[in-house]
């Protein structure tokens, strides 16, 4: 099942504030693969996958760095179609000699990175939703240790396609200041809370493991002024039968719906 598409709440664009336009669109368009959907001296939009979802990137002059303690982005998360289009993508970033990190996390198989500026970045692959083991409106999830050789030995014959086909936006997760204030505000959105773990909460529409996180492990600060800072700024969602609107998240950023 695909639990991404219109009928169901999804994140499908993301702005993120840059020090160095250039060097975070190498990043972007030439490790990730996504292609150049507009471009400006001070913008750039990239696509992810077919489905219209979006990752712009956009300059900002003399911004400020925000203090760890403040919310804001802890990871974004890019979602392959396949495990053989995972472990090509493993071997094609490792020739970059990036360090990644890794999950088995029940539900998902995910490495985890940061791209040139240091905002998290998560690439994974979902199990069949046939595997997901659910209990009370709640699904199971946890962090081991992955598997790598076994992704590795499946994707022996593929090779990296970059992000234009086989990827979508799946999930972001994001550093927050007020566990139940989150809850409450992404609740009247539509999410529901699918899993927890201390100080963490996962949320989602029609039973998928998460489209989007919460979590307090690093942060107790509202972000100060987002739109001036470096970093996730805004993000979008995509909201079956809501009209286009525009509101401030509990963590200080800001979250569009339905941006046309």
């Amino acid at each position: 099942m695909d639990f991404h598409t219109e009928d169901i709440i999804h994140v499908n664009q993301i702005t993120i504030n840059v020090r160095d336009l250039s060097q975070q669109l190498h990043f972007y368009h030439t490790i990730l693969g996504m292609p150049i959907k507009k471009q400006t001296a001070k913008q750039a939009v990239l696509s992810v996958g077919t489905k219209g979802h979006e990752v712009v990137l956009k300059q900002l002059e003399n911004g400020r760095t925000a203090h760890a303690q403040e919310a804001g982005l802890f990871h974004i998360a890019f979602l392959l179609d396949s495990v053989e289009q995972l472990g090509a993508f493993i071997k094609h970033i490792a020739t970059h000699r990036i360090p990644i990190g890794g999950g088995d996390h029940l539900v998902s198989e995910a490495i985890y990175f940061n791209d040139a500026e240091g905002n998290g970045i998560e690439v994974y692959v979902d199990r069949d939703k046939s595997e997901w083991e659910w209990k009370e409106n709640l699904v199971k999830m946890d962090t081991l240790a992955l598997n790598v050789d076994e992704i590795l030995e499946k994707a022996q014959n593929s090779t990296w396609e970059g992000m234009q086909n086989h990827a979508q936006i799946g999930h972001l997760h994001l550093k927050t200041n007020d566990l139940e204030e989150g809850r409450t505000f992404y609740n009247e959105l539509g999410f529901n809370v699918v899993s927890t773990l201390p100080q963490a909460l996962f949320l989602s529409d029609q039973h998928y493991h998460h489209h989007l996180a919460i979590n307090m492990w690093q942060s107790n600060q509202k972000r100060v002024d987002a739109e001036k800072t470096y970093g996730l700024s805004t993000f979008n969602l995509a909201i079956p039968n809501v009209e286009e609107n525009q509101l401030e998240t509990p963590e200080g950023l800001r979250l569009t719906i339905n941006k046309k």
